[in-house]
């Protein structure tokens, strides 16, 4: 299908574009990762984290992945039955398990990690060197700004000031993002309160 083929507002949305490019990698690595190394891609995830973090909880890598901790949880005990992960006490706190990679896991670490490094590589490779850096600037950018905003009140949506009413476009062909066109506010007051405002300010 032709972008312009495509009449969804979501299309538009830099959220959903980058939703889909994960799905789309997620669904290459959900397929590769099980049949080269016998290891699925939520658990790949966590053997990330755990090479990383060398000692964590499963608390900690639910929060580092974005992820729900049953998901977490599920991930971990193939891991441990598969002789990649061990659990063990934190003798800090009584009631908390620390996870870590056994060697097997720490083998098996580097293993994927090369494929995925590769592949990373083959995926920027669309992209001329300055452009690489670029996204990487602007990724981290948006993370940033994105989690501020999971963090205030209204979660980035901001404030509702007007109603709006949408109607078919006229026929031809059809419009992107979507086939519905904004014409103003709802009839009654608050469209009342719009053209008195628009005469005040000559507008």
């Amino acid at each position: 299908m032709k972008r312009s083929d495509d009449p969804r507002l979501l299309r538009a949305l830099l959220s959903h574009r980058v939703l889909v490019l994960s799905n789309t990698l997620a669904l290459a690595a959900s397929r590769y990762y099980p049949r080269r190394f016998g290891v699925r891609l939520a658990e790949w995830r966590v053997i990330d984290a755990l090479h990383a973090g060398r000692g964590i909880s499963a608390n900690q890598i639910s929060l580092w992945l974005r992820t729900d901790k049953a998901w977490v949880g599920r991930s971990v005990e193939r891991l441990i039955a598969a002789g990649y992960v061990r659990r063990r006490p934190d003798p800090g706190h009584g009631r908390r398990m620390l996870l870590s990679l056994t060697a097997s896991g720490e083998r098996m670490y580097c293993a994927i990690a090369i494929a995925a490094r590769r592949r990373h590589q083959n995926l920027l490779g669309a992209l001329p060197a300055a452009q690489r850096d670029a996204v990487e600037s602007a990724l981290g950018r948006l993370q940033t700004r994105a989690a501020a905003m999971l963090a205030e009140k209204d979660l980035g949506f901001g404030r509702r000031r007007q109603k709006f009413r949408f109607a078919p476009l006229e026929s031809g062909p059809v419009s992107w993002p979507h086939r519905l066109q904004c014409i103003g506010p709802e009839p009654g007051r608050a469209a009342g309160k719009s053209a008195r405002n628009a005469r005040a300010s000559g507008g």
